[in-house]
């Protein structure tokens, strides 16, 4: 189940799969997929699952779900430059050419040193402006417009069991979205007074902003 929010007099759309719809454009925006990063955890010994097929799955399926035309990737497309193989290289690029139709946007994160995006995906931005909104990967504020960014990972810790979530957080001038990716963990985050935020709790957004 998704929820809808009304930030800087825009509607927005939160869903579980970590990503928010802006209706009006008909643009997905996602922070953070850190795609490689299995592959990079394994370069180093690790011997982890996984690889980039399950969050380019969930891309399609939010793609497809809300018929978007344009995508905001908001930095760290890439994790590190071990995970950068070629086979992922391969994956990705397979991917994009599937959705020659798709408008796809690329800010550039701290992660993104680890090399360029794979063929079709375009080129790193600085930052994307669209009135009324900047994206971006560091949320910092910035004159022009309310900041939507990555980096941070938010989450928030719920209940007794102190359940550690990915939230999407809205405070006066920035928002973070919850990392995309997979092995991205969460890190607290201080929700004030007057803040939006957003658990993602399995297939459901939930509402936990402070009275």
């Amino acid at each position: 189940m998704t929820a809808e929010v009304e930030i800087a007099g825009e509607r927005l759309v939160l869903r579980p799969d970590r990503s928010l719809f802006w209706p009006r454009t008909k643009a997905l925006v996602i922070a953070d997929p850190h795609f490689g990063k299995a592959e990079a955890f394994r370069a180093a010994g690790v011997p982890v699952p996984g690889d980039s097929a399950e969050p380019l799955a969930r891309l399609g399926t939010a793609l497809d779900n809300t018929a978007a035309e344009h995508l905001f990737v908001l930095g760290d497309f890439w994790h590190a430059r071990e995970g950068r193989t070629a086979r992922a290289v391969e994956k990705l690029g397979a991917w994009r050419a599937g959705r020659p139709g798709l408008v796809v946007r690329l800010v550039r994160g701290n992660h993104d040193r680890a090399g360029p995006p794979p063929d079709g995906w375009g080129d790193w931005s600085d930052d994307l402006r669209i009135e009324p909104f900047v994206f971006a990967h560091f949320p910092e504020p910035a004159a022009g417009g309310y900041v939507l960014a990555g980096h941070l990972h938010p989450g928030v810790v719920l209940g007794r069991e102190r359940l550690r979530l990915p939230c999407f957080w809205f405070g006066p001038r920035v928002g973070v979205l919850p990392a995309f990716g997979a092995f991205t963990g969460a890190a607290n985050v201080p929700i004030r007074r007057g803040d939006r935020a957003f658990a993602v709790a399995g297939d459901t957004v939930v509402d936990v902003s402070r009275p």
